[in-house]
């Protein structure tokens, strides 16, 4: 049983090294470097479980089903961080390309995401949008708080959605923000 839960666990800690090193390649530029302490501290108990000695491993299973946890718990951490990698990247090039495009592109645009049920909501100022984000999701659109940051265009389209849950749900988008 030692050896196949030898091979789990080093199987583990190679997915959780090599994607905390793709995480902390692509995320440093989003993150602080305190986010990647964490999987660091993680990979290195595991590392020290390696160097062990074998009758210390093979006497106490919980010596290795704790390093199997371990193992599983940086696996975890790992992938949801370059699931954030990603979604994070997904959103930037949507802000883009919704950037880039004027009032008129995005009466067209509103109308193909709405056909496709991928309406979005952007918002900005000085303000919070307290449960904005979480509410819209009810009703099945994206919101990017954008900070203090407000583009016209964009609001352009934040007034579309305004008017669509205005219509097709009877809802007032400052009700929203609650």
């Amino acid at each position: 049983m030692y050896a196949k839960l030898k091979y789990i666990i080093l199987t583990l800690l190679l997915i959780g090294l090599g994607l905390s090193i793709f995480n902390y390649t692509k995320l440093s530029e989003y993150e602080s470097i305190s986010k990647f302490y964490f999987p660091a501290i993680l990979f290195s108990i595991l590392l020290v479980f390696f160097f062990l000695p074998r009758k210390w491993k093979m006497k106490s299973i919980k010596l290795t089903l704790t390093a199997l946890g371990i193992g599983i718990l940086l696996s975890i951490v790992s992938a949801f961080s370059t699931y954030e990698y990603f979604d994070n990247e997904r959103r930037n090039k949507i802000f883009a390309e919704y950037s880039a495009l004027n009032c008129e592109e995005m009466n067209e645009r509103f109308a193909k995401d709405l056909e496709n049920d991928e309406l979005k909501h952007f918002s900005g100022g000085f303000a919070g949008t307290g449960n904005l984000g979480k509410n819209l999701k009810k009703y099945n659109i994206e919101h990017f708080d954008l900070g203090c940051i407000i583009q016209g265009n964009l609001m352009c389209y934040s007034e579309l959605v305004w008017d669509y849950l205005k219509e097709k749900e009877n809802v007032d988008i400052t009700e929203l923000y609650e």
